[in-house]
């Protein structure tokens, strides 16, 4: 059995099992299979998956982001998990680093025109200012383009760029991550209860079916609406000696407070189990995922579909690429189950390299926190007091705690009471809160360095737009036997327009300019390029004068020379 089998059996995003309860449209990312309860007329629809998976020889972590809208109360998650897998909270940022580190940007052309020509006019004024607007103009166009090519009193192609869609920071602003409250999860004859407690906005239970079956029956029990075709799916899974990890939001609890989760289970598995994403999805799917480990993973048994960046070309008209054209045709291929590659890149986990110009995942995640202020928060629910603490016994987790200071955060009077009240028990109980700083509680870098040789980690970004009947396949993943690295960044010298020439507007600019100096100078030049005399007669008639006397007098004064001898 393998351990993505045993993965989303042990939780991988793809594999979680998200019940999604709405009564009408609804927004749900990575969420797993979603279910429906039978009123669900409206036919909500998950339409994406967004999935980490680390894998390595220690352990395996998946990480899933779910996105949700609707009633809190009726969202529930349910994933099969291997024995001894546990579950943690983690952040929003972590998905968004891993993002930015390999989203695809395209770089249009940089095309080098003529130099504008100056306008020379003669004319006074009028062409004087002329010529100052028109230069004005060409230098204005020419600083927007920014690549090298100004249009002045036209507008000409200016070089760009663009950049694949992203998820967005999504930054997470609740640090808390319990209150104390205990679900109260029972299980029956069939199905035992492993483990349950509070983490983040949620109530997590971990269940064992005892037999082969009785999952599908307790989670129906338990408010979980299973279709029909789902079922021996769940079973399958149990046959495998599966648990089942169950989350869903606590009382109270906004859809704004959800956290994305994080399942470690020991040992490691390339198995990416696919069927459970097959509830609740429309015609298609798409997924997205990213591989973490020590070299550039792909998909064994789906097609592989390479772009051809060759016929890269960008589009004056859209201001873009044809990139989506390209990766829409490669994802048609192989009957719609291809898979493409989008980036695969050695990035750092633990080191910045700003300047080095690679994308790294340290600088990406950790950017978005370095900055943050102090702030008072509930207390993790492991700093809680103990259970015959006073109710109103107060922990924190911080020397600076209680105390205010320059930094903000402790002694935000207005923090500290929204902890209080999010921290303390709901019927009354301990308030615990406490202090964190800038990236405090910014796990998830450890988390996925732990187990990867430094220097030698990778990160690979796949994407599929799978019809729903690819999803009846678990995904196997493999190492690629081609280990270079592919960027994300590209770039194109040509144009989807052959016809386009981007220095058109310049020509004809500078045509202009030359055609208008043309005619101002034939005012002071003849056709044949004589100078032509535009002077009074008398002007200089003086200097004439003399140089006739001066010529006139040279034979007299020759004769009386002659005279002389």
């Amino acid at each position: 059995m393998t351990f993505l089998r045993s993965v989303v059996r042990s939780g991988v995003p793809a594999v979680a099992l998200a019940i999604c309860a709405l009564t009408g449209a609804r927004d749900a990312d990575a969420c797993g299979g979603c279910f429906h309860p039978a009123a669900d007329t409206g036919g909500s629809v998950v339409t994406d998956h967004r999935m980490v998976f680390e894998i390595t020889s220690k352990e395996t972590i998946l990480w899933d982001q779910v996105r949700y809208a609707g009633d809190p109360k009726e969202f529930a998650w349910v994933l099969p998990v291997r024995p001894g897998a546990r579950i943690e909270l983690s952040r929003d940022e972590w998905i968004s680093a891993l993002d930015a580190a390999t989203r695809t940007t395209v770089q249009g052309p940089t095309v080098n025109c003529p130099p504008p020509v100056v306008a020379t006019s003669k004319s006074g004024s009028t062409s004087s200012s002329s010529s100052s607007t028109s230069s004005s103009s060409s230098s204005s166009s020419s600083s927007s383009g920014g690549a090298g090519c100004g249009g002045g009193g036209g507008g000409g192609y200016s070089g760009a760029s663009e950049s694949a869609p992203g998820l967005g920071s999504g930054g997470t602003t609740d640090d808390g991550s319990g209150d104390g409250t205990t679900p109260m999860f029972t299980g029956n004859d069939d199905v035992e209860i492993v483990a349950q407690s509070s983490i983040g906005p949620y109530q997590a239970v971990t269940i064992r079916a005892s037999g082969t079956s009785g999952i599908a029956e307790w989670l129906t029990s338990n408010g979980f609406v299973i279709p029909a075709s789902i079922a021996p799916v769940i079973d399958a899974y149990t046959l495998q000696k599966l648990d089942f990890i169950a989350l869903r939001l606590r009382p109270n609890q906004g859809t704004r407070s959800m956290r994305p989760v994080r399942i470690v289970t020991p040992g490691a598995d390339t198995t990416l189990p696919l069927r459970m994403v097959a509830a609740g999805v429309g015609a298609k799917v798409g997924l997205t995922l990213w591989v973490i480990g020590e070299g550039r993973y792909h998909t064994q048994n789906f097609p592989d579909a390479p772009i051809d960046w060759s016929s890269l070309a960008w589009n004056v008209t859209a201001g873009r690429s044809n990139r989506t054209d390209l990766e829409a045709a490669a994802l048609a291929t192989g009957g719609g189950r291809a898979w493409i590659t989008e980036a695969s890149i050695r990035s750092s986990f633990t080191v910045s390299k700003y300047g080095s110009g690679l994308p790294n995942v340290f600088d990406a995640y950790m950017q978005q926190c370095q900055l943050r202020p102090k702030r008072v928060v509930p207390c993790d629910e492991s700093a809680l007091p103990p259970a015959d603490g006073k109710p109103e016994d107060v922990v924190s987790t911080d020397p600076d705690a209680g105390s205010a200071d320059e930094d903000g955060g402790a002694g935000d009077a207005d923090a500290e009471a929204d902890a209080g009240a999010d921290g303390g028990a709901s019927d009354g109980g301990i308030a615990c809160t406490k202090v964190v700083k800038g990236c405090d509680g910014f796990d998830d870098l450890e988390v996925a360095a732990r187990s990867l040789h430094v220097g030698d980690s990778w990160v690979t970004r796949l994407r599929a737009d799978l019809p729903v009947g690819a999803l009846a396949t678990d995904l196997q993943l493999g190492a690629t036997s081609d280990q270079s690295e592919l960027s994300p960044t590209h770039k194109t010298t040509k144009f989807t327009d052959p016809t386009f020439d981007p220095c058109a507007a310049i020509k004809a600019r500078n045509a202009a300019v030359e055609a208008a100096n043309k005619a101002d100078q034939s005012r002071y030049t003849g056709g044949d390029g004589c100078t032509c005399r535009s002077a009074r007669l008398n002007d200089g008639l003086g200097t004439w004068i003399l140089i006739g006397l001066t010529i006139a007098a040279v034979p007299f004064v020759a004769r009386r020379r002659r005279n002389r001898k």
